[in-house]
Formats: C-alpha cells, structure tokens, sequence
C-alpha cells in the first residue's frame, strides 16, 4: 500500500473538504563499463480516480533485443507493477518491428482501496502527492522506477547479454518526476488570467472543425475540486478526469448535423474556491452569503475567454464543477446568474443554511441539475443540495433535476467502491441516467424538516431509492438555450 495514499485518505476521513508538461528529452544516467540502460519517461494518462501511469519507456545505450513480455519486473514509486505488453519503440514511445534503443512497458492500472476505510480515494502508485497542509495535490518530486531482470531471464543490449551465467544485471533506478509527458493534455490550450491582483490558470479545449462548421458553438465550464488548485493547470485536467469532456462519450450531446462539439474550458485557482481571502474555508459561518475571494476575477476570466471566441454561442454557456467547484457554481449561479444558460453542480459545498429565501427566489426559474452521492461523508447532501432541492422546487422551479446515487462506482475499475464523496466519476463517465418525479417532491415538501439548513426527517421522498426517473444530465444539458 502506497504511504502517501494512506496519509490522503486520514486526511480526508477528518476533514470537511478535501507548469504544464510537455514531452522532454530523457535525461541519461550513463554508467561505466557494460551497455545498460540509460533513462526513463513516464506517460501520464487521467483515470476516473485520478492519475495513473500506464507506460514507461526506458532508453538504453544500444539496440535491446531477445525480450519478452516475462524478462523483465518493475515497480514504480516502491509499488510492484504488472507489465501486459513490452516492446521496441521509438523515442516518442511509439511501437517499432525491429531492435531500437527505446523499450516500452505497458502496465495494468487500478484503484486502490483503504483496508480501514473499505473504499477507493485514489489509484496505485499515484504520480501524485497530497499535501495534508494545504489541502492540495502537486507532482511528485521523486517517483522511482526500479526495472529488474527476472530470475532465468535474459535480453541483450547491443552485444552485451544478461541474465543467467551471463553479465549480472543490476537493477536499474530512475527518477521518472524528472521526465513525463501527458498525452491527453497536448491538446488544450494552456495560459493564464490576472485580475484584482489575482491570476488564475486555463485550460480549453477546441473540438475538431468547430471554427468552420455550420454555427456556432456551446461552452461548458469546469471548475475543480480543492485538491486541484495550484498553479498547474494539468493537476486540474487530471485530478478529476476532466480530459473526458473532450472525449466522443461527453461530447457526442454536443454534434448535431451542424455543430462538430462543444468548447470546454477548465479554470484552476491558486488554492480553493471557497477561500474567504485568508487561505481558510468560508463555510463556518452561519445565514450569510459563502462569498469567495475568487468570485470576480473568476468572472471575469470566464467573460474574457468567451469575448476572445467569436464562435462561442452566448445561449448556451453551461458552467458546473465537483465539491469546491459545486460550490463556486452555486456561488455564480448566485451572484451572475444571468450571464449563463445552466448549472450542473456536482456534490456542492454551499451550506443551505447560507442559502436565503430571497437568494432562492432569484434562482429558482435557472436550469440546475445536481448530482451527489447519499453515501457522501465530505459534504453531506441532506445540508446542501438536498435541502436547496427542495426549497427550489416548492418555490415553484421548473426545470431543476436531481440524481442522487447510493453509492459511487465507476467503470475504470468496476470492481471498487469509491468514496461517497466521488460523485463526479458519475459525470465523466456518462452514468447520470436517472432523476426524481418533481411533483412528487413538491408533494413532499410539507411532510419534512430543514433545520438550520439541514433535512432533519428521515422519512423523505428524496432518497436514492426513489431516484429512478429516466433523465440524461448531458443530453440535458445540451438541450438547454436562453432563447
């Protein structure tokens, strides 16, 4: 078991909320006397847990032949690997027929599942590290590969044999932090946004053929949770699988005869969203607004991306985020609700107890879906979304839709429960099928409590039993315009 996985998970069991890459050269480690290998890369790829590595490309000092998928035993980050497929590539990692100096090892990946805790908050050998201080992830800074030769194996390396009673291997040590690349990234547009003295990082995603189709386009904004913030916009891209709303099973709602897809951006803040102004979280307080240090220049980062692409269609401007980002739509939803078409607000930290009657009546014809887990022990729903839920839709709200699951699991690694908390796997991965009957909570409204912002009655319609209306978050979404 990963020690640092360990230390995310005590962190998150106590607390309340939980330079982009670019392919380099692989830097050489030449050592003396036999031919050996020289260097490393490691290819970075988002799963629906986080990131994982899935390939490792290791340089030699000459043409490496007589190998087979068993010759060789790997582990990363001091965690045994399983390798299922090696071979000869070139330096970009791309497959060869013949010897090369380049060798590729594709490795399996999976979550991994906390013994005391029964559940998956994160995969095996992470090139990630969490820092319990500040609540965030960062790139590990030492990520080792150990490559070995198994016992009665051997290969080549130019004339060089090892293995058996020929040259004795010596396991091979890399840092593979100094050297990786993150193929699913390559194609979003990275910079920067400064406003108030403030900046912020970006991400967007163009689809193919979108300047030239037949109309223009729709934008759906992502905003991350707190272990995304930093100063490196593909901690956010990866953290939560964001890259997935490039990918044909999201935007397949946004193609029409027309339209080649919908334009994605991603905005990453230095620490959280709900940061008050002093680095500490603004839920603590108590029939007031959750106001965010971030709330302007977040804004107006999004309203300049927007008038700097011509293309985009103003009528149809989604915005949503998981936790921290739940949060900050609702807190946009709230303070510039008007500038977007709707909201999909993902396991949102806004304590309905901050929410007022008034701040309702102002939101409540928007078209909101929310989604969170019943199982969610970061940020309970009965506080937040529940509890808003109902407010909406007794204040008369027409078009707010809810699903809330039982618990969380994905399909990356279906044989694992993650935290309740990971309602967002459901929106990657385009499992949001289900909603309540609105007249049915409606009707229900009179029968229970909210104290103090919290549904105190326990028995309620809005429960994950009784969320089992057919209705598609995404081709919802996609089917929502101003005018």
């Amino acid at each position: 078991m990963n020690a640092k996985l360990i230390l995310k998970a005590l962190f998150y069991a106590t607390a309340l909320f939980s330079v982009s890459v670019e392919g380099k050269a692989i830097r050489k480690c030449i050592p003396k006397g036999s031919k050996s290998a020289i260097g490393a890369q490691m290819i970075v790829q988002g799963y629906e847990w986080g990131p994982a590595v899935p390939k490792i490309i290791v340089e030699f000092q000459d043409k490496v032949s007589g190998f087979d998928i068993d010759t060789f035993a790997v582990k990363t980050d001091h965690v045994e690997r399983e390798i299922i497929d090696v071979y000869n590539t070139d330096a970009n990692g791309k497959k060869q027929k013949g010897a090369s100096k380049y060798v590729g090892l594709e490795l399996t990946v999976n979550a991994s599942v906390i013994p005391f805790l029964g559940v998956s908050m994160g995969g095996e050998a992470s090139p990630f590290t969490y820092d319990m201080d500040t609540g965030r992830n960062s790139w590990s800074t030492n990520y080792e590969l150990d490559l070995d030769l198994n016992e009665g194996k051997t290969f080549k390396v130019g004339k060089s044999e090892y293995g058996s009673d020929k040259k004795v291997w010596k396991t091979f040590k890399y840092n593979l932090a100094e050297n990786y690349v993150v193929p699913e990234t390559k194609d979003w547009k990275k910079d920067s946004f400064t406003a108030h003295n403030i900046t912020l990082q970006r991400a967007s995603f163009t689809p193919k053929g979108v300047e030239k189709d037949g109309g223009k386009n729709p934008l759906v904004i992502w905003l991350h949770g707190a272990g995304e913030g930093g100063r490196d916009i593909d901690i956010t891209l990866l953290g939560n699988e964001v890259t997935a709303l490039a990918k044909e099973g999201i935007q397949k709602y946004f193609i029409s005869d027309d339209l080649k897809g919908a334009y994605v951006l991603a905005v990453q803040t230095p620490t959280m969203w709900m940061d008050r102004g002093n680095s500490t979280y603004n839920n603590d307080i108590f029939g007031k607004r959750q106001t965010s240090i971030y709330d302007a220049v977040l804004f107006e980062a999004i309203k300049d991306y927007v008038a700097t692409n011509s293309d985009i269609d103003t009528d149809r401007i989604y915005v949503g985020g998981c936790s921290n980002g739940g949060y900050m739509t609702m807190n946009l939803m709230f303070e510039h609700g008007d500038f977007f078409t709707a909201f999909y607000p993902i396991c949102e930290a806004y304590m309905d107890r901050n929410i007022s009657e008034d701040m309702i009546d102002d939101v409540k014809d928007y078209n909101i879906w929310f989604l969170h887990s019943e199982d969610d022990t970061t940020v309970d729903p009965l506080a937040t979304s529940i509890s808003t839920y109902y407010r909406l839709m007794n204040a008369g709200a027409k078009n707010v839709h809810y699903t809330l699951t039982d618990h969380v699991i994905g399909t990356d690694d279906p044989e694992v429960q993650y935290m309740g908390h990971y309602s967002w796997v459901y929106a990657f991965n385009d499992q949001v099928k289900n909603q309540f009957d609105n007249a049915k909570v409606v009707a229900d409204f009179e029968n229970i409590t909210i104290k103090d912002g919290k549904v105190t009655t326990t028995d309620n319609y809005v429960t994950n039993a009784n969320c089992n209306k057919d209705g598609n978050m995404w081709s919802w979404l996609a089917s929502q315009r101003k005018n």
